[in-house]
């Protein structure tokens, strides 16, 4: 037989007593990463698998117990191992070993197998090296997916055997973190949190803890002395913690979470000043051109000669009239609104006027922070099932086809599952869109007037760069500062304090505190008292170069890792996968 000639199987050598050394050869035991003193038995190569025999050859084996070497064999087995892949097949080893007898008499051991170190664990029915490659692989992408990649390798396995590798990881010893990020992340967003803990010299996650609780930390950092410095947010539990057990380091506060107080310190400011807003921001009227206005304006000779008006009569037909009402969810809207401001009048504590009117503490705060009930940007366009099918409208109206009807058994031919009634009314809304609609009485009529920004989207505006803000938020916000100069004036020391955190600024935060105190702005002034009684880990944060960035870009990873396992694994593995394994 021909050495390049296939089979579906082929055996070298067909009998062990006959085997040619040559052939042999043609599979090298450091292939496998075998044991120095071993040797190839039997090798037999198919379509799928590679399966090898070997057999060690050693002299002596060291006990396990007591380390003496042992030389009287007692009996042989055979041990299978599922090595890395070879030839684009998967390999099974089939692995002679010996069992020795120890000679010593103070040896509690009689009998033990000879250990593979390095190529095989005692009990291991895989290799040290696969075992790393389902570790490196269950680390990097999880149970499921990992399990789809092996089976594609040629080194399947299940995925409770990868996310099992994962757990029994074990990093090596790292020096202790001199300069350490903390940050909060969330199990369950608004119930649950957990700790991370990242080292920022390395820029690797150190640990993770499973609350986020001030003793939990504490007991963290008593466990690392020789930490220097805690970059964290503005979570007291945490300056707490850092303070108690790590007093001689230094704390700097969150850049970004100073700029996001800031920025809700301003949204309130604009919830407080929404009626001045709204008329910063109201649109001005068009004005009429001439021959409108002379369409519109009688000829003064035509008029009738002026009457003294008479007293009103009253009008049964007007009584009787509907009037227009207000939307029943609006109306019902405002009339929490009012409830809740009229139980503030009467003394009542936010707690229980958020249990008497069924609110939330945070809706019944955000209604007493508006002199006038929040709409909800009434006007604004609503998503649609439809909207997948919109280019096949569009085109079957440019084609001319405007029948509802038509339209709709076509997208049922299609897949489409919605009724008649929506396709109409969706179609109604693209033939608008492309101005062939048909007349309708209220087709004179003007359009509404777009929506005015809500006070969580101009500051969201304000927060922005000036530089990275479109000519319209610009706008929007000059309109306001002209329209009021205490808002003005609010805007002009928030503007300040973002500098220094930008660290675009020559101020010092010192004077931008006696400042922002002394202003007739309650937000501001609230603000610069949250400030000061974090002035220390503030002033770090102004001043120094470290931040938590790092920290924040290793819990969006973390966020990736949890909902790629579905929010379905518990600390440990979470833990084992986060952590960075050096």
């Amino acid at each position: 037989m021909m050495i390049g000639e296939r089979r579906d199987s082929i055996l070298w050598p067909p009998e062990p007593h006959n085997a040619h050394p040559w052939i042999l050869l043609l599979i090298p035991l450091k292939l496998f990463d075998a044991p120095t003193e071993s040797r190839l038995v039997d090798c037999a190569l198919d379509l799928d698998d590679l399966t090898v025999h070997m057999a060690i050859t050693a002299a002596t084996a060291s006990c396990p117990d007591c380390g003496s070497d042992a030389r009287r064999v007692h009996s042989r087995y055979t041990r299978h191992l599922a090595d890395l892949p070879c030839f684009d097949r998967s390999v099974r080893l089939h692995v002679s070993v010996r069992r020795f007898s120890c000679l010593e008499p103070e040896c509690p051991r009689h009998i033990f197998v000879e250990r593979l170190p390095g190529f095989a664990e005692p009990y291991a029915r895989t290799t040290a090296r696969l075992r790393q490659a389902h570790e490196s692989i269950g680390y990097h992408l999880g149970g499921e997916a990992g399990a789809r990649l092996t089976s594609d390798l040629a080194m399947a396995t299940s995925p409770d055997t990868l996310l099992r590798r994962v757990k029994q990881l074990e990093g090596d010893s790292a020096p202790l973190p001199r300069f350490v990020g903390i940050d909060d992340w969330a199990w369950r967003k608004g119930q649950n949190y957990g700790t991370i803990v990242v080292d920022l010299e390395r820029g690797e996650i150190i640990d993770l803890l499973p609350d986020r609780d001030a003793e939990t930390v504490k007991k963290w950092l008593t466990e690392h002395p020789g930490v220097e410095l805690v970059s964290r947010d503005r979570w007291s539990d945490y300056a707490k913690a850092a303070a108690e057990a790590a007093p001689d380091a230094q704390q700097v506060a969150d850049r970004w979470h100073l700029l996001k107080n800031l920025r809700e310190a301003i949204e309130r400011l604009f919830e407080r000043e929404s009626e001045t807003i709204a008329q910063a921001l109201k649109p001005a009227e068009p004005a009429a051109t001439p021959e409108v206005a002379a369409a519109e304006a009688p000829a003064i000779e035509d008029q009738p000669p002026a009457e003294t008006p008479s007293p009103p009569q009253p009008d049964d037909s007007a009584a009787t009239s509907p009037q227009p009402e207000i939307e029943p969810a609006k109306r019902r809207r405002v009339e929490r609104f009012e409830r809740v401001h009229e139980l503030h009048r009467l003394g009542w504590p936010m707690r229980r006027i958020a249990r008497e009117s069924g609110l939330s503490r945070s809706a019944v705060r955000r209604y007493l922070r508006r002199t006038t009930c929040p709409d909800w940007r009434p006007g604004r366009a609503a998503r649609s099932g439809l909207d997948r099918y919109r280019a096949e409208i569009d085109r079957r109206i440019a084609e001319g086809c405007t029948n509802a009807a038509q339209l709709h058994r076509e997208l049922v031919a299609q897949g489409c599952r919605h009724s008649s009634v929506s396709v109409r009314r969706y179609v109604r809304k693209r033939l608008a869109a492309a101005g062939k609609s048909p007349a309708r009485a209220n087709a004179g009529k003007p359009p509404p007037a777009p929506p005015l920004p809500s006070a969580r989207q101009l500051s969201f505006d304000w927060v922005r760069r000036r530089e990275n803000r479109e000519d319209e938020q610009q706008a929007r916000l000059d309109a306001i500062r002209g329209r009021s100069a205490q808002l003005s004036a609010a805007l002009d020391l928030a503007d300040e304090f973002a500098a220094l955190i930008r660290k675009v600024s020559q101020g010092t935060l010192t004077a931008w505190l006696a400042k922002a105190e002394s202003s007739s702005c309650p937000e501001m002034r609230r603000f610069a008292e949250g400030i000061r009684r974090d002035e220390a880990a503030v002033q770090a944060a102004v001043s120094g170069r470290w931040s938590n960035g790092p920290v924040e870009g290793h819990v969006n990873r973390l966020k990736m890792i949890k909902r790629q396992m579905f929010g379905r694994a518990g600390f440990v593995l979470l833990r084992a996968r986060v952590v960075r394994v050096a």
